[in-house]
């Protein structure tokens, strides 16, 4: 039976069976390893990439015949998909790379997954209303989305799908490099 092995060694060791000497340890060391990070966030890229073309599918499904079911199915997708880009965006600023989009992707995850859900009325959270403020929320509604193939508009930020599939092309060149360069210096054997 085929199996197939995804090993990524901890700090100061090598994940190849060949090299029987080890790196010496260093238990105070306070540098990041990306590469660990990275494994992580590979399971929330390709969630996000899924997510998104559920979300495509979803919208491009929506007709007046079931136009409140459609807009629940959106609804989903769209939380799913900000939850898992928000999270590679936090890989990504653990491995030393921003994006102007970063707050973008928090600032929409939380609203669709807190502002809407569970703090439906805490009007007295300054992080709320910083929020509110950057999305260009009405602060008279809870809820403000809209879904169209080429863009969610949350309040009156528009996102386009563009944006979104440009910036999961940019941090799969990153996590691609970080890869690369954990495999020359042994920490991965793929």
């Amino acid at each position: 039976m085929e199996r197939f092995v995804l090993k990524v060694a901890k700090k100061g060791f090598s994940a190849t069976n060949k090299d029987k000497k080890e790196r010496k340890f260093i238990s105070n060391s306070k540098r990041k390893m990306p590469h660990l990070l990275t494994a992580v966030a590979l399971t929330y890229f390709y969630g996000a990439k899924t997510q998104l073309k559920r979300y495509q599918f979803a919208v491009s499904n929506l007709n007046k015949d079931n136009a409140v079911n459609g807009t629940y199915v959106c609804l989903h997708e769209i939380s799913s998909l900000f939850e898992d880009v928000n999270t590679v965006a936090k890989y990504m600023e653990e491995c030393g790379y921003k994006n102007d989009l970063h707050q973008l992707w928090l600032d929409a995850r939380n609203h669709i997954r807190h502002d809407v859900r569970e703090e439906f009325d805490n009007d007295g959270d300054s992080r709320k209303e910083q929020r509110v403020l950057r999305l260009k929320l009405n602060p008279k509604l809870q809820m403000d989305i809209s879904f169209g193939v080429d863009t969610i508009c949350i309040g009156g930020t528009d996102i386009k799908i563009s944006q979104i599939e440009e910036y999961l092309k940019w941090t799969e060149d990153i996590m691609g490099k970080i890869l690369v360069d954990a495999q020359n210096l042994g920490y991965i054997n793929r």
